[in-house]
């Protein structure tokens, strides 16, 4: 199709106003109030910071947190302290959790403020008993 022309000399084509150009990757800023996203963990968090003898307490918690997400301490530690919490109120309430990097999660017995609870890993097996049908023999 052929570009248009204006009808008359006098009449040109009105240029519209230049809009300046979109990055590609341009982002919204955070509204007051909102708190920002957190990158998204890559990888577990470093073997390092963990040790076996000594307990991991909420200081630790909030360090490996924001190492592995590669977020700030400040921004993490209230998405932290949150989950906790809403862990807590669920164990409370005798609601079994089922969270895949940890595992299965469920509480076995309440005896006054003493709260059992029993994990078993995510992949483990109950026991090793035989299959019922061997490949091949379910047609």
């Amino acid at each position: 199709m052929a570009p248009r022309t204006p009808k008359s000399p006098s009449e040109e084509p009105k240029a519209s106003p230049a809009k300046p150009p979109k990055a590609a990757n341009a982002q919204k800023p955070p509204k007051p109030g909102k708190s920002t996203a957190l990158p998204k963990a890559e990888k577990p968090a470093p073997a390092a910071v963990l040790s076996k003898g000594t307990p991991l307490r909420l200081k630790g918690l909030i360090d490996t947190v924001a190492q592995a997400s590669g977020g700030k301490k400040a921004a993490v530690k209230p998405v932290v302290e949150a989950t906790l919490a809403a862990l807590a109120a669920a164990l409370h309430a005798g609601t079994s959790l089922s969270l895949p990097p940890l595992g299965k999660v469920r509480v076995a017995k309440v005896a006054g403020e003493v709260t059992t609870l029993k994990l078993r890993k995510i992949g483990d097996q109950k026991s090793d008993a035989k299959a019922l049908a061997d490949d091949g023999e379910d047609d």
